[in-house]
């Protein structure tokens, strides 16, 4: 049996040991130094000149005078001497100069810092728990990440640019923002409100570095200045003192053409390009821009225009292979709502206006009623708009009311023989309908002298810039010239004055309005592959053209329009009723 222990080499007290507090004694010292051990120092080489009883060093390397031998020692003053204790492989005690623990390795005392493998850990978690996805976790109120004495760089890496890569800000575990490549290599910021849907608001592309902003830019101008895109000088020059952007195609592409055009940069009348529309006539193809405009002035509309010439005979056919063409403007209302005629038209019996005023209350569920005068209302036409009642006292958003111009209509409400010219009495079909109500009234109630007039319908297109036209002649170019001012408030439709309501125009086309399949209406069937070209498409004020009102007869209201007319022969300038012209080019 050995005297010794095994691990911190303790004396044993032997059988009839003499003096065993000797032994006791030295066991009671070892513990002392070597439980809870704590050095002052681990790289100090030579002994302190003063040292307090229990005072511990690790002997360093290079150490001299009395510690000279005893390297990776531990060093321990026992009242008037040094003793010394090798350490066992895995021992481990504070350094007080270090601030840290070391331990001894079996050959160096290292600082337990340096022992750890960091390196390749499955996951990470402070403060809170890391899982399969997020292997690194960390709940704190900051996370620091600081220089090494230059720079510091967060680098996100991604496999494939298919894959994301970004920073996801949550509110609740609910994603509300997120910036990075996700998806593709543009850089991407992107908000949602839900944590579902998510809005693009600023797109870096990667090839090109230019940014885009999908969701719209509020701050760039004042609020005043309202709402919409910010212009470019190119867009402003392409509509030049026009009021239609683009419309000799400057801009180098089909912007605000309809998207059944086609850019054409080679077939054009000297200007930058031109639009085709080739084939079959399937809709109206209308521009894409509200044109404000000033409906109580004049405005010269005009277009350029080229038919394609087909191979074959023809000669069968009054037009040749020249297609009909229509092409004019679209009406809206200072909401954005198009402007139907049935909106302003009002019935004329034997040419006598229906406008009138209630001469009782009107209220939505009555089967009846009571006119001024009902002297111009219909008693003959079945038409279902011809039968219809128009309430004038329709207003918009901004709350302003209109004198011609009115939502509140509804056809279809009497039967012929149901208007009693007598005493002016409408029977109706149906009760009048709840939309048909007053707005301003609790009871929808509308009170007598509230204008109101028989409704009628037509034509919603005002055909200004030309109507059934057949060019001259193929494979050549030609402008056409129209005008249009004017507010109609005859209740007829005329095509030559802007719709009551007026605020915006939009242009449009039938383009090859009778090429169909198998032909139409005495003309060919030209084929798919058909042409017709259109440029220059211009909204500009007339402003030497003279406006009369018709004081008069049925077409009372209209506006007669006359335009500056150059005779160069004659080398004079005259007023002339206008009319739709189309000259070669």
């Amino acid at each position: 049996m050995s005297d010794i222990s095994a691990n911190l080499s303790l004396p044993f007290i032997l059988p009839s040991q003499a003096q065993k507090h000797v032994t006791f004694n030295e066991g009671m010292r070892r513990l002392d130094t070597l439980v809870q051990l704590m050095v002052l120092a681990v790289d100090q080489t030579a002994p302190p000149a003063t040292p307090n009883n229990g005072d511990r060093y690790i002997v360093p390397a290079g150490a001299t005078g009395d510690w000279a031998g005893h390297e990776g020692d531990i060093a321990v003053f026992e009242e008037t001497s040094w003793q010394f204790l090798t350490p066992g492989k895995g021992w481990i005690g504070w350094v007080e100069a270090a601030n840290e623990l070391h331990v001894f390795d079996g050959t160096n005392w290292l600082p337990i810092s340096d022992t750890f493998d960091l390196q390749n850990l499955d996951m990470v978690g402070i403060s809170t728990t890391a899982d399969a996805v997020n292997r690194l976790a960390v709940a704190s109120e900051a996370s620091l990440f600081t220089h090494a004495g230059a720079g510091h760089q967060m680098k996100l890496n991604k496999s494939t640019a298919a894959d994301t890569a970004s920073l996801l800000f949550q509110t609740g575990w609910s994603g509300r923002a997120e910036m990075g490549t996700t998806g593709t290599d543009d850089f991407e910021i992107k908000v949602s409100g839900d944590g579902a849907v998510f809005h693009s608001a600023m797109v870096a592309t990667a090839a090109t570095g230019r940014v885009q902003f999908p969701s719209g830019i509020d701050g760039l101008s004042p609020a005043e200045f309202g709402t919409g895109s910010l212009l470019t000088t190119d867009y402003s020059a392409s509509k030049g003192v026009d009021l239609v952007a683009n419309s000799t195609g400057l801009l180098g592409n089909r912007y605000n053409y309809p998207a059944e055009f086609t850019y054409d940069p080679v077939v054009t009348p000297n200007l930058p390009a031109s639009f085709y529309f080739p084939g079959y006539f399937t809709n109206t193809a209308k521009m894409q821009e509200f044109l404000p405009v000033d409906p109580n002035k004049v405005y010269r509309l005009q277009s350029y225009i080229r038919q394609e010439s087909q191979p074959g005979d023809w000669s069968a056919f009054t037009y040749g292979e020249r297609h009909t063409q229509y092409m004019g403007l679209y009406a809206y209302d200072a909401d954005w709502q198009i402007i139907s005629a049935q909106h302003h038209m009002r019935y004329k019996h034997s040419s006598i206006d229906s406008l009138t005023t209630l001469a009782a209350p009107l209220a939505p569920g009555d089967t009846s009623i009571s006119l001024t005068d009902s002297s111009g209302w219909n008693e003959t036409d079945t038409t279902a708009n011809n039968r219809g009642v128009i309430i004038f006292g329709y207003k918009n958003s901004a709350g302003y009311t209109y004198d011609y111009y009115s939502r509140l209509v509804e056809p279809d409400l009497f039967d012929l023989g149901q208007v009693n010219k007598t005493t002016h009495i409408v029977t109706l079909n149906k009760p009048l309908p709840a939309n048909m109500g007053n707005p301003d009234d609790p009871g929808g109630i509308w009170p007598a002298g509230t204008r109101i007039a028989n409704s009628s319908s037509g034509n919603s297109f005002k055909y200004a810039f030309y109507a059934g036209l057949h060019v001259p002649e193929v494979d050549r170019w030609y402008l056409t010239t129209g005008h249009i001012g004017g507010i109609d408030t005859s209740g007829t439709n005329y095509t030559s004055n802007f719709a009551p309501g007026t605020t915006y125009v939009i242009p449009f086309w039938l383009p090859n309005f009778s090429n169909r399949a198998g032909g139409y209406a005495g003309h060919p069937d030209t084929g798919t592959g058909h042409k017709v070209w259109f440029t220059g498409a211009s909204v500009t004020p007339e402003p030497l053209a003279v406006m009369s009102e018709v004081l008069t007869g049925a077409d009372t209201g209209r506006k007669d329009i006359k335009v500056p007319t150059g005779d160069f022969a004659a080398g004079t300038i005259s007023l002339a009723a206008t009319s739709i012209s189309i000259d070669p080019v």
